[in-house]
């Protein structure tokens, strides 16, 4: 729900196909974490979660160009349950300034037993607290140092506004994802299908290569998936300050010939629907 609130687009294309009898069912969602200064794994804390209601741990995936590791989840068998893909940022391998503010504010939370404690007592309402809340607080000015490494070091420049968007939204859902495969939406075929119906409708896409500019993957690789650019918040920042920053986004995906799992390079096209205007 509290993804819903904050991505209005989502709740309107769902409507939008669903209206045309689409049958909707959510592929997967995705969160995101770091690294911390003595290597705790965000990606570890938060698989634990996932893997106490009976998600298995799949293959880990590599993104190129980026220090990010990444892994996806499978739901047990007998739900319906989103498929989970959780990412950590190697913080250290960004300058030491941003990767300073990083640490900092993560400090040692992944070495804490907060989710476990949770699991133990069976409390999923703490689990959930615990992934929409951020459990840091950073300022206006750091947020900003950390963008703004992209200025200074292209080649850094998704890295930083994975670690900007981090540090803002914490662990919180960035996107669920309309399958195509059964969807039967009436004119729809294809997902550059889905993505021009859309477009038309007035959602912008995060650009891409494919055919038409929109697509990441393509069936040659048996994975197709575009994305909507996210919907921006309000957030007050901890100095006080507030401003308008990107958060949450939609995804759709078009399985080819039996294919369950991610691919890379379309993650990292993926992870720009954040990026800052």
């Amino acid at each position: 729900a509290a993804y819903l609130q904050r991505t209005p687009s989502c709740v309107r294309a769902v409507n939008l196909l669903a209206g045309r009898g689409a049958r909707i069912y959510n592929d997967h969602i995705a969160l995101r974490s770091f690294v911390d200064a003595k290597g705790n794994s965000g990606l570890g804390f938060l698989g634990e979660v996932f893997e106490a209601f009976g998600y298995d741990a799949e293959d880990r995936i590599t993104i190129p160009g980026l220090p990010v590791n990444a892994r996806w989840f499978e739901p047990p068998e007998a739900t319906n349950w989103p498929k989970v893909f959780i990412s950590e940022l190697r913080a250290d391998e960004l300058p030491a300034g941003a990767a300073a503010i990083v640490h900092r504010h993560v400090g040692g939370h992944y070495a804490r037993g907060d989710a476990r404690e949770a699991i133990q007592a069976g409390d999923a309402g703490a689990l959930v607290a615990m992934l929409e809340t951020p459990p840091w607080a950073v300022t206006a000015a750091e947020e900003e140092e950390v963008r703004a490494v992209g200025a200074f070091h292209p080649e850094l420049a998704g890295a930083a506004e994975y670690a900007a968007w981090t540090l803002t939204h914490g662990h919180r859902w960035n996107h669920l994802t309309v399958l195509l495969n059964g969807a039967e939406v009436p004119g729809v075929a294809t997902l550059a299908d889905l993505n021009a119906l859309l477009a038309g409708e007035g959602f912008e896409f995060n650009s891409a290569g494919g055919a038409d500019g929109l697509t990441q993957g393509s069936a040659a690789v048996r994975l197709e998936q575009s994305s909507t650019i996210a919907d921006v918040v309000d957030h007050t920042f901890a100095c006080g300050t507030s401003r308008r920053v990107p958060c949450s986004f939609l995804e759709l995906i078009h399985r080819h010939d039996g294919f369950r799992g991610f691919l890379g390079q379309n993650a990292k096209g993926i992870f720009s629907s954040t990026h800052s205007p």
